[in-house]
């Protein structure tokens, strides 16, 4: 199913409408002369802007200009395998100094592939580009001061292991080879025989993504690249290397049935989609090595990039439109409705791994998102707001000490909570209490504390945005830390270590053991207040006594709900508390204005 709806989006977006190209970033070109002199070499990058946590916009360099390159004629795991044109520095140039001795043989048997590909296209289109392209390649060879210089040249420009090069004849005034006609032509027609003669040596079946009967691929060549945890030179989705994963006498990827064009559609349209090539369509979770990368995307063209938007945290109007959208009209309802699609990936090692995958109406997506949103709501720290859009990354990161520690399963469940309407697991809210417990009171963030109230509402637990007159025993035990804390910071100010940072972990899971002692130092502080701030002295032991009332018997042992529900109670009491701070801030101050007028 995955594969057929990822086919579908590339006969849409005409994927495969000249399969003997594709487009890939290519930020080096190296300039030859006329008779094959070289003339340098020229980085071609842009610029991306990346919005920092701070704020404050950052720019680092792309990965280059795209521009169309012959697709692969074979395994390019292969030893010895060698693009048309245009290909890694190692499989280039002489530049494989620093690399293995395994790997330099290699990439010296690539590079052997590689010139001698040019010498043959160069006789066989007679194109003047490729015949100095081809003379550069026999001077580079020959010449060791001149392979000493481009390597020298390289290493200033420090690319990366899978950066790629190509060439530019002098006389074309800075387009590249792959400009030129002559050579789109030439490779066209190479390709599609090549194309021919590799069908027709392999099985025959009916394709399980198109349904047509024709040559099944033994080997699915194309790599996916930009997959986090995937090596540099990309992974494979479907693969087979060893006897144990073959049957039926099928070789390699023919056991999966695929058919040549639907290998195509299926590798385009996932690389369109991780490049953002025909719109927003990525959501990318966690470090390159550990990290996931969710795809979205809809049957029809319109909306996926919309609620994508909403997910990332890029559009915090469209969340706030989403949640009024029941309020202000009926939404049309339409006999064929698009569909959206989400597909979660991430690598490992060669292969690409498949962490989930969705496909659902449109409406019922964004039924669920209004849920997500809904349930994530929670007052703001300083008491003054309400805010609930969240980005999945900001969830995720709720839930461990740093985005490396992010276990691989929180992003797939948060997702598939988010856009299917599921519940999350205890594990998700188990990491979000041990970050408290670890954190203290800088731990009891929005984001943090928004994601435990969404778990405890699917889970059936009555929970509110801010503070409630009526919990549960764990909710207002909770409550009563954040009075404990009240009592100690108007007594001695700010310490170093307050009575949340010594006491929460054990006042969390057994406020029976811990709070007669609390009970004891709020008695302490509030006999201090009395004496130097009794208007906060008495509001303290109302809100003790009001507490009090509705607790029976402070429990032994909370469970892991419960102690969810006492985060909610310490995290609500505290904004009701810097909410009615602000209030009487506020108030004092217009009233001092008044009385000066």
């Amino acid at each position: 199913m995955i594969l057929k709806r990822l086919y579908e989006l590339a006969e849409r977006e005409k994927l495969l409408d000249d399969p003997a190209f594709e487009s890939q970033p290519v930020p080096i070109i190296i300039k030859v002369g006329e008779s094959g002199k070289y003339l340098g070499i020229e980085e071609r990058r842009g610029e991306i802007v990346i919005t920092t946590k701070k704020g404050a916009p950052k720019t680092r360099p792309d990965r280059g200009k795209e521009i169309l390159v012959p697709k692969p004629h074979g395994n390019t795991a292969n030893s010895g395998f060698a693009r048309f044109f245009a290909d890694t520095f190692a499989r280039v140039l002489p530049v494989d100094s620093m690399l293995s001795e395994k790997d330099r043989k290699k990439s010296n048997a690539s590079r052997d592939t590689f010139w001698r590909q040019i010498a043959e296209a160069a006789r066989a289109a007679n194109d003047p580009a490729l015949i100095a392209i081809s003379a550069f390649g026999r001077e580079l060879m020959a010449d060791p001061q001149l392979a000493d210089r481009i390597r020298m040249e390289v290493e200033a420009i420090q690319p990366g292991p899978g950066d790629r090069c190509t060439f530019a004849w002098f006389p074309d005034q800075g387009l590249t080879i792959m400009d030129r006609q002559s050579v789109k032509n030439w490779w066209r027609e190479f390709y599609k025989q090549f194309e021919q003669a590799r069908q027709g040596e392999g099985p025959r079946g009916i394709c399980q993504v198109t349904g047509a009967l024709g040559p099944i691929a033994t080997v699915h060549a194309t790599k996916l690249s930009g997959i986090p945890g995937g090596i540099a030179s990309g992974v494979s989705l479907i693969s087979n290397d060893k006897q144990a994963f073959e049957s039926y006498g099928l070789d390699g990827a023919a056991n999966a049935a695929i058919g040549y064009r639907a290998v195509d559609g299926y590798t385009r349209a996932i690389q369109a989609l991780v490049q953002e090539k025909l719109h927003r369509s990525r959501i990318v979770i966690g470090k390159n090595n550990s990290g996931e990368i969710f795809l979205f995307w809809g049957r029809e063209k319109g909306e996926a990039d919309a609620l994508l938007s909403c997910l990332d945290g890029t559009n915090p109007e469209l969340v706030a439109k989403l949640l009024e959208s029941p309020h202000s009209g009926k939404e049309a309802k339409v006999v064929n409705e698009n569909m959206f699609y989400c597909l979660a990936l991430s690598g490992n090692s060669a292969r690409a791994v498949v962490r989930d995958y969705l496909e659902a109406p449109i409406s019922e997506v964004k039924n669920n998102l209004r849920q997500w949103f809904s349930d994530l709501r929670i007052i703001s720290p300083l008491g003054n707001e309400l805010t609930t859009a969240f980005p999945l990354w900001q969830l995720a990161l709720a839930t461990a000490m740093d985005s490396e520690a992010v276990a691989p399963t929180v992003p797939p469940q948060l997702l598939a909570a988010a856009i299917k309407g599921q519940g999350i697991g205890k594990g998700i809210l188990a990491s979000c209490l041990r970050r408290l417990q670890a954190e203290g009171t800088s731990g009891f963030t929005a984001v943090r504390i928004g994601l435990i109230k969404l778990i405890l509402i699917r889970k059936g637990i009555a929970m509110s945005e801010q503070v409630m007159d009526a919990g549960s025993q764990a909710y207002v035990c909770g409550r009563l830390m954040a009075v404990f804390e009240r009592a100690q910071w108007g007594a001695l100010g700010d310490v170093n270590a307050n009575v949340v940072d010594k006491f929460y972990s054990t006042a969390s899971t057994a406020p029976g053991l811990v709070f007669p002692r609390l009970f004891k130092s709020a008695q302490q502080h509030i006999s201090k207040l009395e004496n130097d701030k009794p208007g906060m002295a008495m509001n303290i032991k109302k809100d003790i006594e009001d507490l009090c009332s509705q607790v029976k018997d402070f429990p032994h042992l909370l469970k892991l709900n419960q102690q969810g529900e006492f985060a909610l109670g310490f995290y609500h009491q505290r904004t009701h508390y810097r909410r009615r701070d602000a209030e009487n801030k506020q108030r004092r101050e217009e009233q001092k204005q008044a009385e000066q007028v």
